[in-house]
This record gives structure tokens, sequence and C-alpha cells, in this order.
């Protein structure tokens, strides 16, 4: 088989018709998704917990085949879309009323750092490189651990950072080499 160009863009049974089919389609699928989505509020366009991360994939997964598979009725895009979110918002409601169902579906912060020591055992629990860290610390302007009293992953994977008042003692550097 030969490198194809016209193939491989517009395919074998290329149709004006369907083009403008797929601009409809995508169009309807992305007002739906948009208005839909607004069920989740604020909280859910800012940083994702894994589990929200997750309805992302699965709406970005049933939004997408509606849009180009000819096959594939808006309707049943539009139902998983629905189906995802009201399950969402459930899962949300009970979780927020059982502290043990929160503690699966949703992760705590976990503390990495207490009065500039490196807890490596935290950074190894949660998969998380000292670089990964350094890089982090030096966004908020920490040019060395003495400058940390804490610090804390956060559910949404950003890394939270109490400066000490006064620093005594300089500690390990966060600089790259």
């Amino acid at each position: 088989m030969e490198f194809d160009p016209v193939q491989m863009f517009v395919g074998d049974d290329f149709s004006w018709g369907f083009i403008l089919e797929i601009v409809v389609r995508t169009a309807i699928m992305y007002l739906y998704t948009l208005s839909i989505v607004r069920v989740i509020g604020k909280r859910g366009l800012g940083h994702l917990s894994p589990f929200e991360l997750v309805i992302i994939v699965a709406l970005g997964s049933s939004v997408g085949d509606p849009m180009f598979y000819d096959d594939v009725p808006l309707f049943h895009g539009i139902a998983v879309i629905t189906v995802v979110i009201m399950l969402q918002r459930v899962l949300q409601e009970i979780t927020e009323r059982s502290p043990k169902l929160e503690a699966i579906f949703e992760s705590k912060a976990r503390r990495m750092i207490t009065d500039g020591v490196l807890d490596q055992h935290a950074l190894d629990k949660e998969n998380l490189s000292e670089r990964e860290l350094f890089s982090a610390l030096r966004v908020r302007e920490v040019e060395h651990l003495g400058q940390v009293r804490l610090a804390f992953l956060e559910p949404s994977g950003e890394i939270t950072v109490f400066k000490v008042d006064k620093v005594t003692a300089e500690g390990r550097s966060v600089l790259p080499d």
C-alpha cells in the first residue's frame, strides 16, 4: 500500500453533504455539552480531582463519536452525557454526606515537607519525583527547603506551600544544577 494523502484527509466516500452534517453534529454536541457541564459548577472548572478527570474523559468520548460517525445518532451521545453528569451530581451529593465514601472517591491532601524536611515516604506514596516537587516550589519562589514550613500535595495535584516567617537555616536547594 502506498502513501495516499487524499485518502488520509478525505477518505473514499468524501461528500460535502456529510462534511456539513459533521459541522452541524459538532455544533450541537459542543453546545449541548457546554450547557450540561454548567451543572458541574465552578468547582469543576478549576483544578480537577481524579474523579472529575474521569468524568471529563467520559464526556470527551461520548461527545466525539456522534460528531463524526454517521451511524451514531446524536441522541445516543446526549443520553450518555446526561447520565454521566447526573451520576457525577449524585456521587457528589453522596460523598458530601458520607466521609467514608468521600475517602474512597476523593483523595486527601498529603504533607510533603515539614519544617524544611522532605518526606520521602510521601513522595513515594504519591508517585511524585523530587524534581516535580522542586519545580512546583520554585514557581512559588522557594530557593531552598529551609524556607518551607509546610508543603502539601492537594487532591487537584497543586502544591500548597506555607513559608517560614523568618529563615533561620538554609535547607537543601531546590534550584536545578
